[in-house]
């Protein structure tokens, strides 16, 4: 009776415990639970505060790096603006001829037209474009656009150094047309450069090929952004202006609705029958870059080099000069009778401007293979590069913008069968001109005495035509 009593009492003393116990459990889990709660809440605003932060962070960089590129372009644009005379130059020849020492808005302006300065970064290159926005008698900036797109060892200075009345970029503007002229990455008007030093391999590392597929489609961005995204932009450009034009509608076809037409002076782009001597140098041409290179040398021809240096002894009516004439005829094509001996010393003021290597070397592989083709790195570096032993060509069927090409007869560089090449390989048979001069040569085109008459005109009917085509065709 005993054990069965105290069985009695241990089991009603363990039953109370356990009802005592529940509700201590059912504490313990809800705080448990509740400290889950507020652990995983902690968790998701100390990741929200932790991702601002970092979203915050990024913004700063952001700026700071945009503001960094500001300044090196605001920088860049003063230098330009600001510099009247060429610090290579020596300010006394101003007392021979002003144009071979000034810059190119310092020329304009001397002329009495308005020079703007415009800047666009691209591939971290600081690309300074000039702009003559109307004539110099008008007051009203006018729609019409062109774009003039400089050649080989030159600039922007080429459109102007024949003068009001005869070189291009006045006869545009006089003519009502809001005149850009875009310089290419490494010359005197594009040096600098966001990250790389200019004397260094990284900054060299380009042909035309990266002109025409980012710098030239960075620049006409820029016009549609300042003039409206409807803009319609004509494209000029001389020798390897050309070559940038059909290489950036060839891989960036999407431009062949922006421009309202291309014109192609002295078109190079097949290059196999070049009656040119510098054609000698191309089998040659990817040695001395290499020997150059050991030397820390990426820049074809520096200004500063003996050979850049050429021009400085070309004025007046010394035997240098004549020279210096006998060369550009040897090299371009004889034309005594176009030729301005005014203008030598100017043109070779601001000839070799700065170009690398690399594009050298990328025209000579044009000459030898015959073919419009991306850079060659060799066949091993070819399949890294393109994944095939060789490089592939541009293809030219997709230049679809309505183009004419402007050739002659003595341009030792751009032949009349490498044009015609050119004109079978378009999809649209271009129009064609052929100057109405036996003895035009490749350089008449910037500086011939009878250019007004000779090329200058037609450009402005051609203009005319395409600029009325596109209204016809926004219209209906």
């Amino acid at each position: 009776m005993r054990v069965f009593i105290l069985l009695v009492l241990s089991v009603t003393v363990v039953t109370s415990e356990s009802w005592s116990i529940v509700p201590s459990f059912k504490s313990f889990f809800k705080e448990q639970s509740d400290n889950v709660k507020t652990f995983y809440n902690d968790a998701v605003n100390k990741k929200d505060a932790v991702d601002n932060y970092i979203e915050e962070q990024q913004q700063v960089i952001q700026n700071n790096i945009i503001n960094y590129i500001d300044d090196i372009a605001v920088t860049a644009r003063s230098l330009v603006d600001s510099s009247t005379y060429h610090p290579d130059v020596d300010p006394s020849s101003m007392l021979e001829n002003p144009d071979t020492v000034l810059s190119v808005p310092g020329i304009i302006t001397r002329h009495g037209y308005i020079c703007e300065t415009h800047t666009v970064i691209s591939q971290g290159y600081v690309l300074n474009i000039h702009r003559i926005p109307r004539s110099k008698y008008g007051r009203k900036k006018p729609s019409k656009t062109v774009l003039l797109q400089h050649g080989l060892f030159a600039s922007s200075a080429d459109w102007i150094i024949n003068g009001p009345g005869k070189g291009l970029a006045y006869v545009l503007a006089d003519a009502g047309y809001d005149v850009w002229m875009s310089n290419i990455r490494g010359n005197r008007y594009s040096k600098d450069h966001v990250w790389f030093k200019t004397d260094s391999e990284n900054y060299w590392d380009f042909s035309w090929h990266e002109v025409a597929l980012y710098d030239v489609p960075a620049v006409i961005d820029y016009i549609l952004k300042i003039k409206g995204k409807d803009t319609k932009i004509t494209y000029i450009g001389h020798s390897m202006g050309t070559t940038i034009l059909f290489a950036m509608l060839s891989l960036r076809p999407e431009y062949n609705d922006i421009l309202s037409a291309g014109f192609a002076l002295a078109p190079v782009v097949f290059l196999s029958d070049m009656k040119s001597p510098l054609k000698s140098m191309a089998p040659i041409a990817s040695n001395l870059a290499y020997i150059d290179g050991l030397q820390g040398t990426y820049e074809f021809i520096p200004k500063n080099s003996a050979l850049g240096k050429i021009s400085s002894t070309c004025n007046g009516e010394n035997m240098d000069s004549l020279i210096c004439k006998n060369i550009v005829f040897y090299l371009c094509g004889f034309n005594e009778r176009q030729f301005n001996k005014t203008l030598l010393p100017v043109f070779l003021a601001h000839l070799g401007t700065g170009t690398s290597w690399k594009t050298a070397v990328h025209f000579s592989q044009e000459i030898l293979s015959g073919k419009f083709q991306k850079f060659d790195y060799g066949f091993l570096n070819n399949w890294r590069v393109y994944g095939a032993g060789s490089p592939p060509e541009y293809d030219l069927s997709k230049v679809t913008a309505p183009i004419k090409l402007f050739w002659s007869k003595n341009d030792l560089l751009s032949s009349e069968k490498d044009v015609r090449e050119l004109y079978n390989k378009l999809p649209s048979k271009p129009e064609m001109f052929l100057v109405p001069d036996e003895k035009f040569n490749h350089l008449d085109y910037l500086w011939a005495i009878d250019a007004p008459r000779l090329l200058n005109q037609e450009i402005l009917n051609s203009l005319q035509t395409y600029m009325s085509d596109y209204t016809f065709s926004i219209r209906f």
